[in-house]
């Protein structure tokens, strides 16, 4: 394999005094750009990646990456990333691609420790010496454990200071670096050929390590001067009140949550009288998969989709505990969408109506990579390989490549994907680049798919996924869905499109699962991992909820379901047999079914609010 010579250089990255790049530094508050060349009224689907760590984060760093934001956004952007091991020039020894370039990503490294890191490396900094610091970087697994634990319970490193003042200046750095990249790699031209966020991740943690994990994600380049941290946000409404305080002049930001698979149900918690009639405002979307695990539904008898990549422990914690309790069902997106409709009911606002993307967590700062057949591991308290890969997976045999977002806007720019984002007209894939529609009306044509215009009549006669329609105004409950799979995949078909329902009757949430069209499933050879078989590339549909009712209050979201293929440990380890010898988990599948989740549209009865 190939090697070149990584970017992060620790004396280029964090010994660069600040004002020596800062006065070349040029930044856009105002957001102005060329007018994009390409420009749709209905919308193109755009895909991204919004969760992406790099060299910046602790997590990341202790496990030998060494990508620099910089590194990330070049790799989004379709160039090779050359990571771990490295040798002792720092050279990286593997190498990735991705097959496609992405059209926009965000590098969102943990703001907890984030100065910590930089003063650990730095031989400059006072604090380089610390007992903290000497133990960070001659026993970084022993510093991972030790300093995110102090993080998750908001108690700072006594190299910090009292009040942290000597750490806050630190982050400075890495996060001015962050804010450069971004600006660097956002394409100001009319060609609009990618887009870039400036974002952090607020690593929240309740109850003893439930993860409350969000991602923050700005329109512009006018952001706050530091990124909100736990330490000084501890709960979701100080941290957006703490945002709505720094975030000023125009500047907008959408929080993400994300992995509530690993909340131990308190993600969701019921939000306070205040928090409810903001919640939807601050917190839009949610992501629904990722690297550790899809966080749609809890595993059941009715729905046996939902066993998906699902995780067997129901926190962060307990992982390393080997406390293998399944998670509860308040942990899962599906529940807190019911939870939605029960408060709706009650109090007249809805404050769960969650639009659903994917993404990655790559703690390599490989956005993007999500190819089952070449998957190297995403890092996500993994595997360190700084020096070598030891004989086995390349990562733990529960984490999967991680998912895509996807959105519909107008054009490839911040301000039109970020306003996709807010009104939820977006969707997650377990990591093919599917492409799929979804809207919902009373006066959708029957006879849309055959249509060239199915799209635009759409738009006209009913509403896209992430929207609201008032219920007591409908005759009828119409959907057009149409999918197509990843035609860069060889042999990926569509199996069946899926409609899932929850609507609320005197009180209760009932769910239903409809399979609204399906084909012929092909089969899989599971000694070659060859699909055996011709399904169909696409699938389209008009269908008409026959239980539906004036005045429901009620959500459909869609789920396209692909054939089956092979999961990335069995596929690797057909591949490298030695890897497996030891790794013959009957819990984990040899194959998946591969996925997108729409988000939901709501019905809601007007005539109650």
């Amino acid at each position: 394999m190939g090697c070149m010579k990584n970017n992060f250089i620790y004396s280029l990255v964090f010994l660069i005094p600040f004002s020596s790049w800062a006065s070349e530094f040029q930044y856009y508050p105002n957001e102005d750009r060329q007018p994009c060349a390409i420009h749709v009224k209905e919308k193109i689907p755009l895909f991204g990646d919004l969760h992406v760590h790099t060299a910046l984060s602790l997590d990341a760093n202790t496990q030998g990456t060494l990508s620099t934001p910089d590194d990330a956004y070049r790799y989004a952007k379709g160039q090779p990333l050359y990571m771990q091991p490295y040798d002792k020039d720092g050279s990286g020894l593997r190498s990735s691609k991705l097959k496609q370039p992405l059209d926009f990503a965000a590098v969102t490294d943990h703001a907890e420790l984030l100065g910590e890191v930089r003063l650990c490396l730095d031989p400059k900094s006072s604090k380089y010496q610390s007992l903290e610091c000497k133990v960070y970087r001659n026993f970084p697994r022993l510093s991972y454990f030790y300093m995110n634990a102090k993080a998750n319970l908001g108690s700072s490193m006594s190299m910090c200071g009292n009040s942290r003042e000597a750490c806050k200046e630190a982050a400075q750095m890495p996060w001015q670096e962050t804010l450069q990249a971004a600006e660097t790699h956002y394409d100001r031209s009319k060609n609009c050929t990618f887009s870039t966020f400036v974002g952090y991740e607020w690593t929240g943690a309740a109850y003893s390590g439930s993860n409350l994990h969000r991602n923050i994600i700005f329109e512009t380049s006018n952001v706050p001067y530091q990124p909100v941290s736990f330490y000084e946000a501890p709960t979701r409404e100080e941290l957006w009140s703490q945002l709505d305080q720094d975030c000023i002049n125009d500047c907008n930001y959408i929080v993400i949550p994300h992995n509530s698979n690993l909340s131990n149900g308190f993600m969701f918690e019921k939000p306070n009288q205040d928090e409810i009639l903001i919640q939807n405002l601050k917190e839009p979307i949610i992501e629904i998969f990722q690297h550790k695990g899809s966080s749609e539904c809890a595993i059941n008898s009715e729905d046996p989709l939902c066993s998906f990549e699902q995780l067997p422990y129901k926190d962060f914690r307990s992982k390393f505990r080997s406390d293998y309790s399944s998670p509860p069902k308040s942990s899962f997106v599906r529940d807190a969408l019911n939870t939605g409709l029960v408060i709706q009911s009650e109090q007249n606002i809805n404050p769960f109506k969650l639009g659903f993307i994917g993404s990655t967590d790559t703690h390599y700062g490989t956005p993007g990579a999500v190819d089952e057949t070449n998957f190297q591991g995403g890092g996500g308290a993994g595997k360190s390989f700084r020096t070598s890969i030891p004989e086995g997976l390349p990562d733990d045999i529960e984490f999967n490549p991680g998912g895509l977002a996807v959105v519909w806007a107008e054009e490839n720019s911040r301000t039109a994907i970020f306003n996709a984002l807010q009104r939820k007209e977006v969707y997650g894939t377990s990591g093919p680049r599917f492409l799929v529609r979804f809207f919902l009306g009373d006066d959708l044509d029957l006879g849309l798919c055959n249509q060239r215009n199915s799209i635009a009549s759409s738009y006209e006669h009913g509403v896209p996924m992430g929207a609201t329609l008032e219920s007591n105004n409908l005759s009828k409950a119409r959907l057009f869905i149409s999918a197509t799979a990843d035609l860069s995949i060889e042999d990926q078909y569509i199996e069946k499109l899926q409609v899932i329902k929850g609507i609320i009757k005197n009180g209760e949430v009932k769910t239903s699962i409809h399979d609204i069209k399906s084909n012929t499933p092909t089969s899989l050879d599971i000694d070659s991992c060859k699909v055996l078989g011709q399904g169909v590339r696409s699938m389209c549909a008009v269908w008409e909820d026959p239980n539906f009712k004036k005045g429901d209050d009620a959500y459909y979201y869609v789920r396209v379901i692909a054939n089956k293929s092979c999961r990335w440990s069995h596929d690797l380890c057909l591949k490298n047999p030695k890897y497996c010898e030891d790794k013959n988990d009957s819990t984990i599948p040899k194959f998946i079914q591969e996925r997108a989740w729409t988000s939901p549209i709501w019905l809601e009865n007007s005539q109650n609010i």
